[in-house]
């Protein structure tokens, strides 16, 4: 009952890929978003927000808790709809701080990514986000059955498991909402080099307060109260005072 209307409102809104010029995988043109408080906590107010993402390139959402990072990774994810303006996204993929599983076997969590996926392919993202022998290891494999919220596996093992999911979907945009917060700092490298090694032929949006995550982007776009005040690329001289 809750699920249904806002897929069928996503639907509505939703804008098709191929009206996207060739050049750009996200294009944002004035938009305005006012998160409800009690249906999207933490989010901000986003005002007269334009931005484009190109094929492959890796931009981070830089600023202050509150400057609407995340109000605007909902936005482009199409869990938050704007209130005024224009969104073009490309197809994609969502990572977050928080690891969404349901109550069932690891493989089937896995496969809501991809229902047509052979163990053979499971085994294969597994592997590339580290998680393929803490699995092995388990007694019944991909049959293992997680608890409620991933009971069963640790923190670092449910952001290995998202990240396999992550993988599973061949698409050209991911969207990145701090996906190492939590993590201790062996992990997140990790988890961090991983992310770099299979974005070579993607792009991706990165909403992020932490340095490390940063490093990875090739242009870095500051917000502060929920505006653009700086879009600066790497080659530019005052990237590394953004």
């Amino acid at each position: 009952r809750r699920l249904a209307p806002r897929m069928q409102e996503a639907k509505a809104n939703s804008i098709p890929a191929q009206i996207l010029s060739s050049e750009y995988v996200v294009n944002l043109i004035n938009i305005s978003a006012h998160p409800a408080g009690i249906e999207a906590p933490g989010l901000a107010v986003l005002h007269d927000i334009s931005l484009t993402l190109g094929v492959n390139e890796r931009v981070a959402l830089i600023g202050a808790s509150g400057a609407g990072k995340s109000t605007l990774v909902a936005v482009v994810a199409g869990e938050l709809s704007a209130r005024s303006g224009t969104v073009q996204v490309a197809p994609h993929s969502l990572l977050t701080q928080r690891t969404e599983l349901f109550q069932d076997s690891l493989r089937d969590n896995l496969r809501l990514a991809d229902p047509d996926a052979d163990d053979a392919r499971l085994w294969d993202v597994l592997q590339t986000a580290g998680l393929a022998d803490d699995v092995a290891d388990l007694s019944k494999g991909l049959d293992t059955r997680l608890g409620e919220g991933g009971l069963g596996l640790s923190g670092g093992q449910l952001r290995r498991l998202a990240l396999a999911r992550l993988l599973l979907r061949q698409v050209p945009l991911w969207l990145l909402d701090e996906p190492t917060e939590g993590l201790d700092p062996a992990t997140a490298r990790d988890v961090l080099q991983r992310l770099k090694m299979q974005a070579t032929e993607r792009a991706f949006l990165l909403a992020t307060h932490v340095r490390r995550e940063a490093e990875l982007a090739d242009r870095l776009v500051c917000l502060q109260h929920g505006r653009i005040v700086a879009d600066v690329k790497r080659s530019d001289a005052d990237f590394e005072g953004v």
